[in-house]
């Protein structure tokens, strides 16, 4: 019987021939050795499935998949049915990993008995120098084993990425299989991070401090002069998280938190959208997500949560969008002038 490796390291591609050497170079660089490396292809039109192929006779540890292309989470969930692991992690195709990272997750999930565990993250730029003021941390990076929900609250509350991402742990392979689990392929933007609610369901986890990984930030993706549609799809992800929270017993402050953060990103997409210019041409998708916002004003009204100021723009936003988004802008210019 062939050996089966203990982890399976998933790490999709698409339009990343320039890094892509890089990024298998960290991660078969691993002090952890036993692992196999699936690269799944992902339809990328620039020659990375002629390069998969090649990094692929460097190392037997390296399995190589070829689709069509169906976007970030199809090539990720087929990832998690190829994997032979009894664990799997993510590392994205631009990225670089410490040497130590895999080795420093699963041992912290053997020493504490929990089946997830995770790490810090920096950012480093194209030519991989880091970037300062850019880490992933969270005051939940203590060491010992937590209720993987407090992710969750940490996140609404302070805005931490270090809970909703897949790329920064080591999961058990079985919170995806036997809880029936896989990627929103209908999502572009927060696909990693839809369904962690349900991965972390009865889960405790293990947050480690260090900085095990290092995301690459590209022009292309820290800028850009219009408000991409996709980037709806994080509104989606905030209201599937806030109705899962209402109706799961004992989660009433992670609710309520969800309200605050499903409101509050609204009104900054909204105001995004109108500085971008494509404010009106959105102005339909926004208004697929207003009936829900309209839904919970009374929950915003009366939460423990926000000042008396943002519920009172709520209310405004509520009546009239447009209007709340001219008086912003108009403070905002009138705030501009006065700093010179």
């Amino acid at each position: 019987m062939p050996h089966l490796p203990r982890i399976s390291i998933i790490t999709t591609v698409y339009d990343a021939r320039d890094y892509l050497p890089l990024t298998v170079d960290s991660i078969l660089a691993q002090t952890f050795t036993d692992f196999e490396l699936l690269l799944v292809e992902d339809g990328s039109p620039n020659g990375c499935g002629a390069l998969c192929d090649a990094l692929a006779q460097k190392d037997a540890r390296i399995r190589v998949f070829h689709k069509p292309n169906g976007g970030p989470a199809s090539a990720a969930n087929r990832g998690l049915d190829e994997a032979r692991g009894a664990y799997v992690g993510f590392v994205d195709s631009d990225d670089l990993i410490d040497p130590a990272m895999f080795e420093t997750l699963y041992r912290a999930i053997q020493q504490s008995g929990t089946r997830l565990a995770a790490c810090a993250g920096d950012a480093i730029d194209e030519a991989g120098v880091l970037i300062p003021g850019q880490q992933v941390c969270s005051a939940c990076c203590i060491g010992q084993k937590m209720d993987a929900m407090a992710l969750f609250l940490d996140a609404f509350q302070t805005g931490s990425f270090y809970g909703p991402l897949s790329w920064n742990k080591l999961f058990d392979i079985r919170l995806f299989r036997d809880k029936g689990i896989h990627y929103d392929e209908s999502m572009f933007y927060g696909d990693d991070a839809s369904v962690l609610h349900r991965v972390f369901e009865g889960e405790e986890i293990v947050c480690l401090p260090t900085p095990l990984y290092h995301y690459r930030m590209r022009p292309g993706q820290m800028t850009g002069a219009v408000f991409a549609p996709r980037k709806l799809d994080d509104l989606r992800m905030y209201w599937d998280w806030l109705c899962y929270f209402s109706a799961r017993p004992n989660s009433r402050t992670l609710y309520e938190w969800a309200v605050v953060r499903y409101w509050q990103l609204f009104y900054l997409f909204w105001c995004l959208a109108g500085a971008a210019g494509n404010q009106k041409e959105l102005t339909p998708a926004f208004m697929a997500h207003k009936k829900h916002l309209n839904a919970i004003l009374p929950e915003l009204l009366h939460s423990p949560h926000l000042p008396v100021a943002e519920k009172l723009r709520a209310v405004l936003f509520s009546i009239s969008p447009a209007l709340t988004y001219r008086l912003a802008s108009a403070k905002g210019t009138i705030l501009q002038a006065e700093r010179g």
